[in-house]
């Protein structure tokens, strides 16, 4: 995959840890200039490893460019800062990846109202203020790609009757569903100016350092059918932006299927290359 992405740029937000610094990462290692935007610049600046400063630094030794900004996505004079910043350095923008997001937990009925509305802000909202935002600049390069991080949580859990109740990541699903519904809807958008919209889910669940910090405070450390890499989602989203614009948009994706019938991968090829904890 090593220059499928040479001369385009790319913003990835939620880049200072987990699957966004794994997608810039990726990104990076096949050729883009990469923007990794996040709230956490240094190190002590969060109880959860991982830093904007440790991303591009991993970055610039793969060969790629690379440029931290600090963003909260909830707020829109960040987000207007983040792409100005973005073209005042590489001078234009082909890629976006909206890849912040937060979960949490707990039922309906025990949720307080304000974190159900963080949850939304975050993983709705914060996306649809940068697609806002980058339009524009992608339009202008002749077209691009967004690719929204979703998960398997928007799938609901069926009708009933169920055989009792379950902690349901209610509002992650929700808000993981509003996002699919506005990849697609996006996607009918802006099609004719050549920019693709895809959401872009793991296959299976992959560890990240935000997800044992939280699974840890649970007592639920193992990790039995997990990927302990997100190398694979970083993958997937090069294999999707190296796709042509104009006729590869709209799609409900996930990592395995995008490396099996775009990457040309087979079952057992994703196997050896991706490996799942027994």
């Amino acid at each position: 995959m090593v220059g499928q992405l040479e001369g385009r740029v790319a913003i990835v937000t939620g880049a200072s840890r987990g699957l966004g610094r794994d997608i810039a990462f990726a990104l990076g290692r096949a050729g883009a200039a990469v923007v990794v935007a996040a709230r956490t610049e240094a190190a002590g600046e969060s109880r959860i490893p991982g830093t904007l400063e440790e991303a591009v630094t991993r970055i610039e030794q793969s060969g790629a460019r690379a440029l931290a900004v600090r963003c909260d996505v909830t707020n829109q004079a960040d987000i207007s800062r983040t792409v100005q910043e973005t073209i005042a350095a590489f001078g234009r923008i082909d890629i976006l990846v909206n890849n912040a997001g937060i979960l949490t937990p707990g039922s309906v009925v025990e949720m307080q109202p304000r974190h159900w509305d963080l949850a939304f802000r975050v993983n709705v909202h914060g996306p649809f203020l940068f697609c806002r935002e980058v339009i524009s600049h992608l339009a202008r390069a002749g077209g691009g790609h967004i690719i929204n991080i979703s998960s398997r949580g928007a799938i609901g859990p069926g009708p009933g009757p169920y055989d009792g109740p379950r902690a349901g990541g209610t509002a992650y699903g929700a808000t993981k569903a509003a996002l699919e519904r506005l990849s697609q809807g996006l996607a009918v958008e802006v099609c004719h100016q050549r920019i693709a919209v895809n959401a872009l889910s793991p296959h299976r669940s992959i560890w990240s350092e935000g997800g044992h910090h939280f699974r840890r405070i649970a007592g639920e450390p193992a990790y039995r059918g997990w990927r302990m890499s997100g190398e694979i989602i970083g993958d997937a989203a090069v294999v999707i932006c190296a796709q042509e614009p104009g006729a590869f948009t709209g799609h409900i994706l996930y990592d395995e299927l995008v490396m099996r019938q775009q990457g040309g991968l087979s079952e057992d090829e994703i196997q050896q290359r991706y490996p799942v904890v027994a």
